[in-house]
């Protein structure tokens, strides 16, 4: 008997529900504590992890930050072990739900634990299939318990908080990168074996995870992002400040948009004053040669933006002004590269990739000096140059303050 084709394909498809009816295995929302950041640190030669679990209740209220009704829209838990997957099995002991941490958004990391190194953290977080290689690192110096305890305005979940931050700062200012669990593995696998990772801090004196300072319009203390911290071979060797990450980004060539300030002399009498230009394009070329055992890098930056504001009283109608303005941003933005290079060269880290490029163009040679590499790359002559165009001045021609004058 032969069934028509259209009856043979809901046959197959009836089968196929078959198979798939039922559920082999399901979770309840009730049984699960969902981790929106997570904190690690070192204490009495233990790990230490903290979690912050939202509060489904106080989160979904409409107010920010919780209320008195509602309470807090996080809860935190520290436990302790031997290895990080022990401590991670402990909170069997005295939490009465199962850890979800595919929700986890952030991971604050101590700085007792990014100087004993970061090795088995990324093994561990690298085999758990739970784990996603995206959440976003932090190093800090204080302790990790206290940054995840800080509550935030305008966000219930701290965790997408500090997301949200990091995100919006890599976009709109470039001082400090976005780093991943991927990216810090991949790096510190690299050629140099080294990694950079933003800090995170709780700057004022408030007390932390106490809902009482969002009663209040100002806030007692609140998370905000720091300077870089720099790693070799997965271990904190040191931090550079903002200008000097901003300084690394343009090596890098990881600056999407910054603001800058500078000086510039405008007047008559040469006096000088402060002016903004707001980088809209960014780009860095980097060559490596190697002459008479030599190695040299140039570094050739293109920069493009817009005269935000100014106190001095130039006329930008003048073209000679604007090689002048354009003269002025480029020696500011020379000092904050060389003093990034400066920065990372002391530490004789190299996080700015030369090792790739040498690794590269050198392939023979890479291999006789990789083991060295750190004090050959404290040898190199960084040799870096800044073109600067500015597309606009905003609306006004002359500075306010010589139309006043006029």
């Amino acid at each position: 008997m032969i069934f028509p084709l259209n009856r043979l394909k809901m046959i197959f498809a009836f089968v196929i529900c078959l198979f798939l009816s039922g559920c082999w295995s399901h979770k309840e929302l009730t049984d699960l504590a969902i981790v929106s950041a997570t904190g690690v640190d070192r204490k009495n030669n233990q790990w230490e992890l903290t979690y912050q679990l939202v509060t489904p209740a106080a989160s979904a209220s409409g107010t920010s930050g919780g209320n008195a009704n509602s309470g807090p829209p996080i809860s935190v838990l520290s436990i302790q072990g031997d290895t990080l997957r022990k401590a991670l099995a402990n909170n069997e002991l005295e939490n009465t739900r199962q850890l979800h941490i595919g929700n986890n958004r952030v991971f604050v990391i101590g700085d007792e634990a990014a100087k004993y190194g970061l090795y088995s953290l990324i093994d561990t977080y690298l085999r758990n299939p739970q784990a996603r290689e995206t959440v976003n690192l932090f190093i800090t110096k204080d302790n990790p318990r206290i940054v995840v305890s800080q509550l935030m305005y305008l966000e219930k979940n701290t965790g997408e908080g500090i997301h949200k931050l990091i995100d919006r700062e890599t976009k709109n200012t470039s001082i400090l990168p976005k780093v991943n669990m991927y990216n810090l593995a991949t790096q510190t696998a690299g050629a140099s074996k080294c990694a950079v990772i933003p800090e995170l801090l709780v700057s004022g004196k408030g007390e932390p995870g106490s809902t009482k300072a969002l009663e209040n319009t100002i806030t007692a203390s609140k998370v905000k992002l720091g300077g870089l911290a720099i790693l070799k071979k997965g271990k904190l060797v040191g931090w550079v400040n903002q200008n000097e990450a901003l300084g690394i980004a343009f090596i890098r060539n990881q600056v999407n948009k910054a603001v800058i300030s500078f000086e510039f002399s405008g007047d008559k009498e040469g006096h000088k004053s402060k002016s903004t230009f707001e980088i809209s394009d960014s780009s860095t070329r980097l060559k490596m040669i190697r002459k008479e055992g030599q190695v040299i890098v140039t570094a050739n930056l293109k920069v493009k933006g817009t005269i935000t504001d100014t106190n001095s009283p130039f006329d930008a109608i003048d073209p000679g002004v604007v090689r002048e303005l354009e003269r002025a941003i480029g020696d500011k933005l020379l000092r904050i590269v060389q003093e990034g290079w400066h920065a990372v060269n002391r530490m004789q880290a190299d996080v700015v990739g030369f090792a790739d490029i040498y690794h590269r163009k050198y392939p023979r040679r890479w291999q006789a000096i990789k083991e060295d590499w750190a004090v050959e790359f404290a040898k190199i002559q960084f040799e870096p140059t800044i073109k600067v165009t500015i597309e606009r001045v905003g609306l006004m021609n002359q500075s306010y303050q010589k139309l006043v004058e006029e």
